[in-house]
């Protein structure tokens, strides 16, 4: 059986990926709304019954804005660090209570009570029948990346890493298929209209990876066994699709693997899953 990858939100109005491994599904973040998340499943012939657990890289909204009910309908595990589970607890509670005054059912809320599967930085666990290990990015909360080990061949994610550090690339190298931030290109988010804050929080070391940083990491965790890149969460305002392909097809073609397949995750839709 195969294994597949779907970007089905990737940007900072919303992220989330689906990883379908023997007949299930999980997801990592859930930045979407429910509402989304059925549809985007729906467009993507991904059944939500399959659904099984939620791997949580982060606290920021654009990760886990549909979290609480996503994982109360369908009864989903939330996998998270003790720290980040606490920061969006309080989020997670609120919904649910939120829902059950919505339904007037006092017991729903009863029902609703999440427990999280607390995750340790480098210690692997299993979910789905994969081995997974959650490995920390440099980002302005706490952060983690996640190697989830299929039966095909690893698959590497850091959606939102900061810069690069040997860590990183310690855990992305020799990956099969890798979800890569691309997320700004340097000249656009200078002439932008953020504000000088926000401006030197994205392009610090705590905040987003750049074309030109993910471009000059690839070559350093590419091996023959890598086949899939998929670029993740590209700005709206500060970044083009053309500008983070461009870079990264660029820097593949360096070191002669323009035979790797490349795309790039989408604010707008879900993207075609790519298999292998």
């Amino acid at each position: 059986m195969k294994t597949g990858i779907t970007l089905l939100a990737s940007g900072s109005n919303g992220n989330c990926i689906a990883i379908q491994s023997e007949g299930k599904t999980l997801l990592v973040d859930c930045g979407i709304c429910q509402k989304s998340l059925l549809q985007r499943l729906k467009v993507s012939s991904i059944d939500p019954q399959s659904l099984c657990g939620i791997l949580v890289t982060h606290s920021h909204v654009d990760h886990i804005k549909g979290i609480a009910l996503v994982a109360r309908t369908y009864g989903l595990p939330i996998y998270a660090t003790r720290n980040c589970f606490e920061a969006i607890q309080g989020r997670i509670e609120k919904a649910i209570a939120a829902e059950a005054a919505r339904k007037k059912k006092a017991e729903e809320e009863k029902k609703c009570q999440l427990l999280p599967r607390i995750i340790e930085v480098g210690y692997s666990f299993s979910c789905a029948g994969l081995e997974i290990t959650p490995f920390p990015v440099e980002h302005d909360v706490e952060t983690v990346g996640y190697v989830l080990d299929t039966p095909q061949g690893k698959i590497g994610i850091a959606t939102d890493a900061g810069k690069p550090t040997n860590l990183l690339e310690t855990f992305l190298r020799d990956c099969h298929a890798l979800v890569l931030e691309s997320n700004y290109d340097p000249d656009l988010l200078l002439c932008s209209n953020r504000t000088w804050e926000l401006k030197r929080r994205i392009s610090g070391g705590h905040g987003h990876l750049s074309n030109r940083q993910a471009a000059e990491l690839l070559p350093r965790i590419v091996t023959r066994n890598t086949k899939s890149v998929l670029l993740a969460h590209i700005s709206e305002d500060c970044n083009r699709y053309e500008l983070a392909l461009n870079a990264a097809r660029e820097a593949l073609r360096k070191i002669q693997r323009e035979d790797i397949f490349l795309t790039c995750g989408s604010r707008e839709e879900s993207i075609p899953t790519v298999w292998f």
